[in-house]
């Protein structure tokens, strides 16, 4: 004899089992934090920077595998316009591009779906300076990380800002002339430091 009041166990049990995996998928992971006080800097040689006034700041935040950037310039020269880049070294002595470790183009490789249409991962774009010399830039990307100790984790590298602008996706054309100069004089830099907080004023 079936027993009409009996309760199905196992379905309402495999339901609650999706219930739960669903709300884990949409619960959101923990975030990390990064930030970069970003100063003036000058050189003789090239080579060798020194640290003069601050100029701005970087935040970064990583969450499920995505960073946020976003940098706030001020005293800049008014209606300008700068590449911005991540660097291996220090500030005083950068080194090069930072890419992941990886001695390729990064031009067709792909960031949140999208093209990245740069040639180093570090590239980051650039920044355009108002008429009262401030500037705000903002990005996302899964191409970066904090904290991960992998390829793929910037704490630790040197957010520059460069004299002039650069056209990225430009440089990615394999037949774009190559009759203009390359070298882009740094000119305000900071240290990409894991968990630290920003300086608001000088």
């Amino acid at each position: 004899m079936t027993n009409k009041f009996s309760i199905p166990i196992r379905p309402l049990s495999l339901l609650l089992l999706l219930t739960l995996a669903c709300e884990d998928e949409m619960t959101p992971g923990p975030k990390t934090h990064a930030a970069a006080d970003i100063y003036l800097v000058s050189t003789e040689d090239g080579e060798t920077y020194s640290k003069g006034e601050w100029t701005g700041n970087a935040s970064f935040e990583y969450q499920d595998g995505v960073t946020t950037l976003e940098v706030n310039l001020s005293g800049m020269v008014p209606g300008s316009l700068h590449a911005m880049h991540l660097h291996q070294g220090t500030l005083e002595q950068p080194g090069r591009h930072w890419n992941q470790e990886q001695f390729v183009s990064f031009c067709t490789k792909r960031s949140l779906g999208e093209i990245w249409a740069k040639t180093f991962a570090g590239d980051i774009g650039n920044i355009e300076i108002d008429e009262e010399g401030n500037g705000f830039f903002t990005i996302q990307t899964d191409l970066w990380s904090l904290g991960t100790q992998d390829s793929t984790d910037i704490s630790g590298t040197v957010l520059f800002v460069h004299e002039n602008f650069e056209d990225f996706p430009n440089e990615c054309d394999p037949f774009h002339g190559h009759d203009h100069p390359h070298i882009n004089t740094k000119i305000a830099g900071g240290t990409v430091v894991l968990g630290s907080e920003l300086l608001t004023a000088n």
